[in-house]
């Protein structure tokens, strides 16, 4: 069965929040909502992969909808946005983030039903590795995997917003597995995802991670694993600038 939606609302007047969370409780589909009252507040608990859905306002006091949506898009390309506005008139630079949806407030219960039909669609099809963990097995989105470590029989994955799995298996068959870049071999013991490397420590010869933690990187491949990471990062920029 799949499981319900997580959904962030970012909007500054809370007559409409509340008017469009009755609309996704009456959608007929499982819903957990978390509400924001303005961008910055978003987006200092936001993560990859945290949210199925994102909507918001475009003009909001304080951060608006255009900057916040810039911010998450650093962090999570894939995440579904939609827009929530007072009019048709649209501002120009927000169409350069891959908006999904223009919703006029008040937005129509269609509508709202058309869009968590198609958050649900694009989760669905979102490249992802299946762990079994626990007995059961879970389908986890790449976007989610910071880095895999092994450790004796067992695979650890370290996921965005700190959460760790554990389940029995050889790296050398995930690595097989996952798109490479952005997964990159860089020790016996780890495979990272580059898009979630903040920097590299000569010193230590690691690679910091955006959420903390470091990985370990093979001496005699530093410079190779220095190239790959700049090169992902320079792709990266070129693909978003």
């Amino acid at each position: 069965m799949m499981r319900g939606l997580k959904i962030a609302v970012c909007e500054d007047e809370p007559e409409e929040y509340e008017k469009l969370k009755r609309l996704l409780d009456e959608s007929g589909r499982e819903v957990e909502i978390d509400y924001f009252p303005e961008g910055s507040a978003l987006l200092k608990s936001f993560y990859a992969g945290k949210y199925d859905l994102v909507l918001l306002d475009i003009y909001m006091k304080g951060m608006g909808g255009i900057e916040t949506v810039a911010g998450i898009r650093q962090t999570d390309e894939e995440v579904p946005v939609a827009y929530l506005t007072g009019s048709g008139d649209f501002a120009l630079e927000a169409y350069h983030y891959h908006v999904l949806r223009y919703l006029v407030k008040p937005p129509k219960k269609e509508e709202v039903e058309e869009l968590l039909s198609m958050a649900e669609k694009m989760r669905e099809h979102l490249p992802s590795l299946t762990i079994r963990t626990d007995g059961r097995e879970r389908k986890v989105p790449l976007r989610q995997v910071r880095y895999i470590e092994q450790n004796n029989r067992n695979l650890n994955y370290y996921l965005t917003g700190g959460e760790e799995l554990t389940s029995r298996g050889r790296l050398d068959e995930v690595e097989q597995s996952v798109p490479c870049p952005p997964f990159y071999r860089c020790h016996k013991s780890f495979l990272v995802n580059l898009a979630h490397v903040k920097d590299f420590d000569e010193d230590l010869n690691v690679f910091e991670m955006s959420e903390g933690g470091v990985v370990y990187v093979r001496r005699q491949s530093t410079r190779e694993a220095v190239r790959a990471f700049r090169g992902f990062m320079f792709a990266q920029l070129r693909e978003n600038p």
